[in-house]
């Protein structure tokens, strides 16, 4: 059994303004009541995650909450909470169940009635016919929760991987959950401390690593895979539902591993174009976003897609994604992002995140997101592929890293070659980040050398201190996959999927499409892909040196091969250029009266020296300068509240 000990809440200064968006949230008092005016509140912080609906439960002592993005069944029948025949189950779901129709048409075999035809009345039906089993047999992206009135227990659950996120906090007199951090700092408004933890894990990382904190003491993420009983005295035990299979990758041949893989990903695709409003695609120009876009063309004809690149052509896919969606006969828009746009969304997208978020291509995934949704209700993303397919360098780094720690003996590693590659020039230097790699903890390598990672001590100031008591690195690692028979690839992807996945690319998506009331499926993420490409053998993903050899096979039968087999560029923004003009003059004002140094969290001396090295083109700051940016703001927007999240920094260019 896990329990959660959290403690008081902030506030939010905008109740009546522009909060997030499809969202739950809820509350278990042991003997009760429940405040109806904090369940109100809760709601009216997910305005924008759910602009169609909202809906209530209150009952004896449990309260829930529903904001409603309509997708499927637009009827008032669809609305949340859902309840069954009896009302005796109630059901809030965030996100989207892909096989309802196949679990639907077997309930009502075992007798049940369904009022309508919205995934979420699965779930309430699904409960009462399976009970805990549920869970295990939803494919889909979702956070839910389930009150039991029978029982007087409330069950919350994650989808596997984590693409929706739920929020927890406990205390001896009650329990809160919900979509965002405002929603459930909005039940009591109390104000709560700042994790210096957190706060250190954000300049180290670029996120905070959900599965040890986040920025208030005492709030925890729910997990990914899990699901959760609260019982009747508000005793929390939490059950894991999944994991990726525990078996050796089996004896295929290439064209059978390419016909199976495409045809599980036609599959996912074709159900996560079910909805009842219309589906678009974004649409990089990379691989991952193209495959999906292929094969959602086939089964949605004048299916639109959706870019957003920059003016700096070594930045921009633009060129790509439209050579694409023209190879495709789909109808294409795009955006271009320049510095004045990001001054302007930056304070929203503070305000949203709820917490420091470091990774800037937020910024353009929440431009493209209010682009498609003038004409879609959903789109559909390339997410994952990395992931399953191996994708990243850190995965071909590794690999060698693992067969040279097995040719040289662990004893030369450490007291020898440090010493010899020094004496290499160039080649040494090489040798010795293959030799650290080999050396270090499984996943060590994710620590970011141009963060502040490495200057965690300079930059600090004196209430960041108790962070440096824990143990960032392995807060980002997570923990290792802990089986006999995983191949080197499968250990090094779960670190993936652990950690970076779920708490830094999957919030960065949700939450900036969710402020352009934009849903974002991902059909590289669904279970039946996840399960194939995990049991793949390595060297169908690495293929001598080539990362994602197998899935690029199947891209470049469907794409333009030269859209395919090109260097991978990322969806950074041309950060480096911009701080060194507009951009770097907004930091350089707001370090000039830091709330952040005001109350104690960073030193702006270290900033200063890091922002004119960068002006100056001594070295390239731009990472370590943007995680001081968004600090200063949310600092600013959400903890002090001195600024609205509706400023354009752009005014400061004038001030």
């Amino acid at each position: 059994m896990h329990t959660f000990a959290l403690r008081a809440i902030i506030g939010d200064p905008h109740s009546a303004g522009e909060p997030l968006m499809c969202g739950i949230g809820g509350v278990l008092v042991p003997g009760g009541p429940i405040d109806p005016a904090g369940l109100q509140r809760m709601g009216q912080r997910m305005v924008a995650r759910g602009p169609d609906d909202e809906g209530q439960f209150i009952g004896p002592q449990v309260g829930l909450i529903h904001r409603r993005l309509s997708i499927l069944d637009l009827s008032a029948l669809g609305n949340c909470p859902m309840p069954n025949e009896d009302d005796s189950v109630q059901a809030l779901l965030n996100g989207e169940i892909y096989n309802w129709r196949e679990l639907r048409t077997e309930l009502i075999a075992a007798g049940h009635s369904f009022r309508s035809m919205s995934d979420s009345e699965v779930l309430a039906h699904g409960y009462e016919e399976w009970g805990e089993t549920l869970f295990a047999r939803l494919r889909g992206m979702f956070a839910l929760a389930i009150w039991d009135q029978v029982r007087s227990r409330l069950l919350l659950a994650r989808d596997r991987i984590g693409e929706k996120p739920l929020f927890l906090w406990q205390d001896q007199e009650r329990i809160l959950f919900a979509s965002t951090l405002h929603a459930l700092l909005a039940y009591d408004e109390q104000p709560r401390p700042v994790n210096a933890d957190a706060v250190a894990c954000y300049l180290s990382h670029s996120f905070i690593p959900a599965h040890h904190h986040t920025i208030w003491q005492g709030i925890a993420v729910f997990p990914p895979a899990h699901y959760g009983v609260i019982n009747a005295q508000g005793e929390l035990s939490l059950h894991r539902y999944w994991s990726f299979p525990n078996q050796r990758p089996p004896v295929m041949t290439v064209a059978a591993a390419e016909r199976e893989v495409e045809r599980i990903l036609e599959d996912s695709v074709q159900r996560c174009l079910d909805a009842d409003v219309p589906v678009g695609v974004f649409l990089s120009g990379g691989v991952d976003s193209s495959v999906v876009a292929a094969l959602a063309a086939r089964h949605h004809p004048g299916i639109h897609s959706f870019s957003v690149g920059f003016a700096e052509a070594e930045y921009s896919e633009l060129a790509f994604a439209r050579k694409v969606a023209s190879h495709l006969g789909i109808e294409h828009h795009e955006v271009v992002l320049r510095p004045r746009d990001v001054l302007k969304i930056l304070p929203k997208l503070v305000w949203h995140y709820g917490q420091p978020f470091g990774d800037a291509s937020a910024v353009p995934t929440y431009r493209v997101a209010t682009l498609a949704r003038n004409h879609v209700k959903v789109c559909l993303s390339g997410d994952g592929g990395d992931e399953s397919f191996a994708g990243y360098w850190r995965v071909q780094s590794g690999v060698y890293a693992a067969r040279y720690g097995a040719l040289v003996p662990e004893m030369i590693r450490k007291h020898v070659i440090p010493a010899l590659a020094g004496l290499l020039g160039p080649l040494g230097s090489r040798l010795a980040a293959m030799n650290t790699l080999s050396l270090g903890t499984p996943g060590a390598g994710y620590t970011n050398a141009q963060s502040w990672h490495n200057l965690l001590h300079e930059v600090a100031g004196s209430a960041m201190l108790p962070g440096f008591n824990h143990d960032r690195v392995a807060c980002r690692v997570g923990y290792a996959l802990d089986r006999d028979g995983a191949t080197p690839i499968q250990r090094l992807l779960f670190d993936d999927f652990q950690v970076q996945l779920p708490d830094a690319y999957l919030t960065k998506v949700d939450v900036a499409s969710m402020a352009a009331s934009l849903e974002v499926r991902a059909p590289l993420l669904d279970v039946e892909v996840l399960e194939t490409a995990w049991q793949l053998p390595d060297r169908m993903k690495l293929h001598w040196g080539a990362r994602k050899w197998l899935l690029k096979r199947i891209a470049a039968r469907l794409v333009p091969r030269d859209v395919v087999y090109r260097p991978k560029m990322g969806f950074a923004m041309p950060l480096a250029h911009w701080f060194r003009g507009e951009i770097g003059a907004v930091l350089e004002q707001l370090l000039a009266e830091s709330v952040a140094e005001r109350e104690g969290w960073i030193d702006t001396k270290c900033v200063r020296r890091e922002l004119d090295a960068h002006r100056t083109g001594q070295r390239d700051n731009h990472t370590r300068l943007w995680l001081i940016l968004w600090l200063e703001l949310w600092f600013r927007i959400v903890y002090s509240k001195d600024w609205d999240y509706e400023t354009d920094l752009s005014m400061l260019l004038t001030a």
